[in-house]
């Protein structure tokens, strides 16, 4: 035997122990890597729900929809923000705007912001406007929405929406919007509100868009009247009043409201009789007629009210329509009962306005309707200016039969 013969049974046995260990290792190592499962991922960071962080995930949104955009030089504009509900700018609206001023230098370096006026108006290429609404059933808890118009293309080009939990938020509407006698959701107003919600790539409302200069010395004259200027807030609206496209309640109401703080009362009545007249042959006539609590009876001011509906009566008079005067309350106390309370409400402004305009009481020429909370704007029950809008009289065109 030779010596390599010698040898082979050792060699063999040797092969096969590391065979098995190879084995025995691969084995191991199979069942460490099945033991340990990937972690998963860690959970997203909750949502800054609060107004800054809010402003802030709706301007980071925005960047990142502008893409290379974002890196342009462009000068922009903020058309001040509207409560989403009621069109109205509010104490809570102001706020936002104020952190939008504040979020955009940090988030949009390249965009310059001018101050919403004429001249701002006139040099901007970008339009940033948009809405804060309360949530129905959730105190304190809001929807922020932030919309961002090329006005040179008529795009929406970047939108934004957040939500938004602030219980320290005053839904009180400004002064301006508190003192206005009627509702001044108009034509400007619904087209201010769609763009806020139209889609990316989508045009912008056109109306809007061209009114802006128009809208910006509007704004100018209703921080002039929240700041007790009235001279001055009386001198732009009477600037606008001149304007094919300053035909709006808002101008009117606010020829209205500046003229009586003055003591001009003619004039006054004369810039009611305007609204009443443009109210009605838009069919969007809503009037805040506040009563004493269960009753038909005025809560103040009887001698504006009369005067209003004095000027209602002749531009209905005047203009041959047909009207169905229409009843709201707030929602406090039962269904029932505010149904019945609006209609007898929408029946005492019929007298009124037939004992101005006879024509008015003969026929079918005034109908009536109560339509109790069922179509509140605001929808608080708190019965205070933040829901004044609920308890209105609205004057709508009906077809003569």
């Amino acid at each position: 035997m030779t010596e390599g013969m010698a040898h082979r049974p050792d060699d063999r046995r040797r092969a096969w122990l590391a065979r098995l260990g190879a084995g025995i290792g691969i084995g191991l190592a199979v069942l460490a890597l099945g033991g340990c499962k990937t972690p998963p991922p860690p959970p997203p960071p909750p949502v800054d729900e609060t107004l800054e962080g809010a402003i802030n995930g709706v301007l980071l949104d925005m960047a990142r929809q502008l893409g290379a955009q974002a890196g342009t030089e462009r000068s922009a504009v903020i058309d001040p923000l509207l409560d989403g509900r009621s069109g109205q700018q509010t104490r809570a609206t102001e706020r936002v705007v104020q952190a939008l001023q504040a979020g955009v230098p940090r988030v949009l370096p390249k965009v310059r912001l001018l101050p919403f006026d004429e001249t701002g108006a006139k040099e901007s290429r970008w339009l940033f406007n948009g809405t804060l609404t309360a949530q129905e059933g959730a105190p304190g808890t809001y929807k922020l929405t932030v919309a961002l118009s090329d006005r040179a293309g008529g795009v929406v080009i970047a939108r934004g929406v957040a939500p938004l939990k602030d219980s320290q938020l005053d839904l009180s509407p400004t002064r301006f919007y508190s003192e206005s006698p009627s509702l001044v959701r108009d034509r400007a107003v619904q087209g201010y509100l769609a763009t806020t919600e139209q889609p990316v790539g989508q045009a912008a409302d056109r109306v809007y868009l061209d009114q802006i200069p128009t809208s910006a010395l509007l704004a100018e004259a209703q921080d002039a009247y929240n700041h007790e200027r009235w001279d001055r807030a009386l001198e732009l609206m009477s600037t606008a009043a001149g304007r094919d496209d300053g035909q709006q309640l808002r101008t009117f109401n606010g020829l209205y409201m500046a003229n009586m703080k003055l003591g001009r009362t003619a004039d006054a009545e004369a810039a009611f009789g305007k609204i009443a007249a443009l109210g009605l042959a838009t069919s969007n006539l809503a009037v805040k007629i506040l009563f004493r609590p269960g009753t038909t009876e005025f809560m103040s001011d009887a001698p504006i009210y009369t005067m209003w509906l004095r000027q209602i009566a002749r531009a209905a008079q005047a203009s041959e329509l047909c009207l169905t005067v229409v009843g709201h309350t707030s929602k406090t106390g039962t269904e029932a009962v505010n149904k019945a309370l609006s209609l007898r409400r929408a029946q005492a402004m019929r007298e009124r306005l037939a004992r101005d305009a006879p024509a008015l009481g003969r026929g079918q020429r005034v109908r009536t309707e109560g339509r109790g909370w069922d179509e509140t704007i605001v929808g608080t029950g708190t019965d205070d200016l933040r829901d004044a809008l609920d308890r209105r009289v609205e004057f709508k065109v009906d077809n003569c039969v």
